[in-house]
């Protein structure tokens, strides 16, 4: 229903059929035609079909806000002098959505024309990722979250790469059964970012019988996940760019709690390697990256040594960019590990792990040069790390392990953070770099979020 208010407002009720699911892709429904009818006889609209963008601005050259969905009103504010865009009152913020998806009549000529806003500053384009050996600046974000806000959000920090995560157990419960998230990938393609997809957790059909069920694993057969991966890289091939092949093999609660084996990895590595690349040959494999530790057997195996084992096992030749998560902790990136116990104490930090269990696991720089050290012995120079994740937590969230956040003002978390870019832009063997995160809140996940934080100013400005 449209009608005037007091302040002389048109309010516009959009209705809007066929939701997106977060998960698992489902049928649409027939589409209808709803129509809104102005109280005053002004105007009316109709939506054949939905949901509808809410862009920042009158065009799709501007970034998306979020969507219009069924049940939703909003004030109508203006128009654009070509009566082809309407701008709407999006939850306290100025938002347009498009004349060709909403079809108006009556009294249009009492709703005002505004003038548009500036367009946004194009995010910088990654060279054409048929290798690997380019920089880019990358981030992870929530894409069951406000997704339009998170894609506007990646513009305004200049970045070309997103990375996100996909439960393969949520898009194939059912064997055989296989959904995908179209809804993801064309909304982040659709406005010009790059994509890493990490593919993980296997749907509980596809692992051992005998594997524990209450933590993530892999499957027993690796053709299993290779027939997923390797449709997924046929469905996207040019709207994905690179696809990581699990997270964090080298620890336990991500292997099933079953006996972490770099082996019986790259067996799965490479059926998903040769899958994806008959499927998409110019779509980018990055090996799985593995979690920095010094903690033992059976909770984990040091990231350094499982990384040479993995190359013992055929890395080399399964693999277009190897995978890394280097860990800040409570040291700045620079720091070596050596270094890593006077730099807190210099600090007055309260978490001394570093000086309690010296590893290189506490320090960025250490973690990066020494895998790419890895790299080089095992003749695998000419490929660059991917940081799929770093980063460093400010503001601890109260979950055990994880009180070096308290050390780590905001404005550390910025600097750091600013610094870490430079260092991997400038080193030379470094791909697109994806920091962990932009928008996740809950638990220990919110304490590397940068959205609302100093970091986020500083890392727009940042030149790139």
């Amino acid at each position: 229903m449209a009608f005037r208010g007091k302040r002389g407002i048109v309010f516009l009720l959009v209705v809007v059929i066929g939701l997106m699911g977060n998960a698992a892709p489902v049928s649409a429904r027939p589409a209808e035609t709803p129509s809104i009818q102005s109280a005053t006889g002004g105007v009316s609209v109709s939506l054949p079909s939905g949901p509808i963008n809410v862009r920042s601005g009158p065009g799709t050259g501007y970034g998306i806000l979020g969507r219009a969905n069924k049940g939703q009103s909003f004030a109508l504010t203006g128009k654009n002098r070509e009566g082809t865009w309407w701008e709407i009152d999006y939850g306290g913020r100025k938002g347009w959505i498009s004349g060709q998806l909403v079809k108006a009549s009556g009294a249009t000529e009492s709703v005002p024309v505004v003038a548009a806003p500036p367009l946004p500053k194009a995010a910088p384009k990654a060279a054409a990722p048929a290798t690997a050996g380019y920089f880019g600046y990358g981030i992870q974000i929530d894409p069951w979250a406000d997704r339009g806000k998170a894609i506007g959000q990646v513009h305004q920090l200049g970045f070309n790469w997103v990375k996100f995560q996909l439960p393969w157990k949520d898009f194939e419960g059912t064997q055989g059964q296989k959904n995908f998230p179209d809804d993801i990938v064309n909304d982040l393609n659709g406005n010009g970012l790059n994509i890493l997809a990490s593919i993980v957790k296997s749907p509980n059909w596809a692992r051992p019988a005998n594997t524990d069920f209450g933590v993530e694993g892999p499957p027993a057969d690796p053709a299993t996940y290779a027939s997923y991966v390797g449709e997924f890289a046929r469905r996207y091939c040019g709207r994905v760019q690179a696809v990581e092949v699990w997270n964090e093999q080298n620890l336990h609660y991500e292997w099933g709690n079953e006996p972490l084996d770099p082996n019986r990895y790259v067996q799965l590595l490479a059926a998903a390697y040769r899958a994806i690349k008959g499927a998409c040959p110019q779509m980018v494999v990055v090996s799985g990256a593995l979690t920095p530790t010094g903690a033992p057997a059976p909770w984990a195996i040091d990231d350094f040594t499982y990384l040479e084992r993995m190359y013992r096992a055929g890395l080399r030749n399964y693999s277009d960019a190897i995978g890394a998560h280097p860990s800040g902790f409570n040291v700045g990136p620079d720091v070596t590990w050596q270094g890593a116990c006077d730099f807190i104490k210099s600090q007055g930090s309260s978490y001394v792990g570093p000086c309690n269990t010296p590893h290189h696991s506490w320090s960025f720089r250490s973690t990066m040069e020494g895998y790419r050290n890895i790299m080089t012995k095992y003749g695998d120079a000419r490929k660059r790390l991917w940081p799929t994740e770093f980063g460093w937590a400010s503001g601890w969230s109260g979950n055990a392990g994880y009180e070096y956040a308290n050390d780590n003002s905001a404005e550390e978390q910025a600097a750091w953070t600013v610094r870490a870019y430079e260092m991997m832009r400038n080193w030379g063997f470094v791909g697109p770099a994806f920091l962990w995160n932009l928008n996740y809140t809950h638990g220990e996940l919110g304490q590397w979020r940068i959205e609302n934080r100093p970091a986020f100013g500083a890392l727009a400005g940042m030149p790139k």
